[in-house]
């Protein structure tokens, strides 16, 4: 009789092996962007644990996910609830509508695990110099650590000014001292005007501005997500 016990006695879960000691920690529940190699979103989810060097990720708002190919290889964006966000690189495993299991995780030790993911926005804004001038301007695109701002109003490499935005129209607007990295001036057509388009890095912007940013981020990434399944 034991032996049959023993035959239809239900397997214990095994509890998930650590991730090497190069990789940042993970845990359950954690929000994680699923990105293309090129940085297009796929969707946003929330990481579930697993053993070996796998995770899976299940769909962050309980709807279908879009179907993985087999061995596709894909970036995660993770956005802990304390420190920086970082990066793995991944190939797709196993999936279905509910989640994605995501295989051979790499962490990528380079630029991309400083900087954040930028998003496109297109949205006005106004620059405000040291001297007090204001200038309209347009946010190309934002993340966590800088902008991409284009100008009429020149401004050096390494000087800074004061970036003022709305990203989402339900939300406070933003006000972020940006520093110059990198400038390039675009000419425009049948115009003497030209426009000048700047690599900005956020200074000293605080903690929890810095949370606020995200998720106001990760609501335009929804916004996008949605138009795009509704075409």
């Amino acid at each position: 009789m034991s032996f049959f016990k023993s035959l239809f006695k239900r397997e214990e879960a095994v509890p998930p092996e650590p991730l090497p000691n190069d990789f940042p920690e993970l845990c359950n529940g954690m929000k994680v962007e699923v990105l293309t190699p090129a940085n297009a979103l796929i969707f946003v989810g929330r990481v579930r644990l697993l053993s070996g060097n796998q995770i899976d990720v299940l769909g962050e708002s309980g709807g279908f996910l879009p179907r993985g190919l087999y061995n596709q290889p894909v970036k995660l964006r993770f956005f802990p609830k304390e420190g920086d966000t970082f990066t793995l690189n991944g190939a797709v495993g196993p999936n279905d509508p509910t989640f994605w299991r995501i295989e051979k995780l790499q962490y990528l030790y380079n630029i991309e695990n400083r900087n954040f993911f930028r998003q496109n926005t297109g949205v006005e804004g106004q620059i405000r110099s040291l001297s007090g001038q204001k200038y309209s301007c347009k946010v190309l695109d934002i993340g966590g650590g800088g902008a991409r701002v284009l100008s009429e109003k020149l401004f050096q490499l390494e000087s800074t000014f004061q970036l003022e935005t709305v990203l989402v129209a339900t939300e406070e607007p933003f006000s972020f001292t940006c520093q110059v990295k990198r400038t390039t001036v675009r000419a425009q057509t049948a115009s003497p005007m030209k426009k000048y388009e700047y690599g900005c890095q956020f200074v000293d912007l605080p903690p929890k501005e810095q949370e606020r940013l995200l998720q106001a981020i990760f609501t335009l990434q929804r916004k996008i997500l949605q138009a795009r399944r509704e075409k």
